[in-house]
C-alpha cells in the first residue's frame, strides 16, 4: 500500500504551492505600476489597437485591480480555484491580444511589468512566457492539492477536511 504522504505526493504538493505563490506574486507585482499610473497604462492598452475607445480607460482601471485581487487571493490560497480561473482567463486574453498583434505585424509595448518600451521582437517572448504561465495556472486550477491554503484552513474547497455529516456524527 502506498503511503499517503509519499515522496511523489509531497513533491506534487510542494510544486502546487510554489506555482500558486509564483503566479500570485507575479500578478500582484504586475498590477502595482498600473494602479499607480492608470493614464500611462491606458496608453499601453490603446497601443494594442484592439479595444474601442470607450473601453480603453475602463480596461486600464479594472484590469490592474483584477490582477491585484486575483494574485493576492491565489498567493494566500483563498478562493484558490476562482483566483486561478481569473488568472487563466486573463492570460488567455493576453495571449490572444499578443498573437493578434503579431499576426497584424504591429509593434506594441506589453505594459506587463513596466511602461518601458519593449525591445523589437519581444512579443514572441511574451507569447511563450504567457503560454507557460497559462499552463501553470491551469495546473493550479485543476489540482486537488492545496497545501498551505487559507481555503483549507477555513474548511473550504478541495483538500478541506470537513465532516459532511456534522461535528457530532
Amino acid at each position: 500500500a502506498a503511503v499517503s504522504g509519499g515522496p511523489m505526493r509531497r513533491a506534487r504538493r510542494a510544486g502546487v504551492a510554489a506555482a500558486r505563490l509564483f503566479l500570485g506574486g507575479i500578478f500582484v507585482y504586475a498590477s502595482i505600476h498600473k494602479l499607480q499610473d492608470p493614464v500611462s497604462f491606458s496608453r499601453i492598452v490603446y497601443g494594442y489597437r484592439i479595444l474601442p475607445a470607450p473601453a480603453i480607460n475602463l480596461t486600464a482601471i479594472v484590469l490592474p485591480g483584477l490582477e491585484l485581487v486575483s494574485g493576492a487571493l491565489l498567493a494566500v490560497g483563498l478562493l484558490r480555484r476562482g483566483a486561478a480561473l481569473a488568472i487563466a482567463l486573463s492570460l488567455a486574453v493576453f495571449i490572444a491580444a499578443i498573437g493578434f498583434n503579431l499576426a497584424r505585424g504591429l509593434d506594441f509595448d506589453c505594459g506587463c511589468f513596466s511602461f518601458a518600451h519593449s525591445k523589437p521582437g519581444a512579443a514572441v517572448d511574451l507569447l511563450i512566457r504567457d503560454m507557460g504561465l497559462l499552463a501553470l495556472s491551469i495546473w493550479v486550477l485543476l489540482s486537488r492539492e492545496c497545501p498551505f491554503c487559507m481555503d483549507r484552513l477555513l474548511g473550504r474547497g478541495a483538500g478541506a477536511r470537513a465532516n459532511p455529516r456534522g461535528a457530532g456524527s
